[in-house]
């Protein structure tokens, strides 16, 4: 299973985003290929992920975002 496969189910929730530079908090707004773009809660801003900075990404509840 590719990276894009495991990561879609989290699509539009609200995940926890391990990488190797710090956490990151946010809706996980799309899923490319080698990429994740993430939301923050006021939709203001964007954040974008390489794949291979990513340790770990897990759905969160989002109250200490």
């Amino acid at each position: 299973m590719g990276f894009r496969d495991q990561v879609q189910k989290f699509q539009g929730r609200n995940v926890k985003v391990q990488t190797v530079d710090g956490t990151f908090f946010g809706r996980l707004a799309e899923v490319k290929s080698t990429t994740i773009i993430l939301e923050e809660r006021n939709g203001n801003r964007r954040t974008i992920i390489r794949d291979s900075k990513i340790v770990a990404v897990t759905e969160h509840d989002g109250d200490d975002c």
